[in-house]
């Protein structure tokens, strides 16, 4: 249960990361948005890996 949980929280942590990165993106500031580019892709991993177990 606390896998499905914190895979959960991850996904809500990675969409939101998304939607601010287009938003860095839209106003021009490369910089923050490639950090969240990366922040977003990191938790799409976090949460492949809760809900299956394995990564790849």
């Amino acid at each position: 249960m606390y896998k499905n949980l914190f895979g959960l929280f991850t996904v809500l942590l990675g969409f939101i990361s998304f939607i601010l990165m287009i938003e860095c993106f839209r106003k021009k500031r490369w910089g923050l948005g490639v950090i969240f580019l990366l922040n977003a892709f990191t938790n799409l991993v976090n949460a492949i890996h809760a809900f299956f177990g394995t990564l790849f």
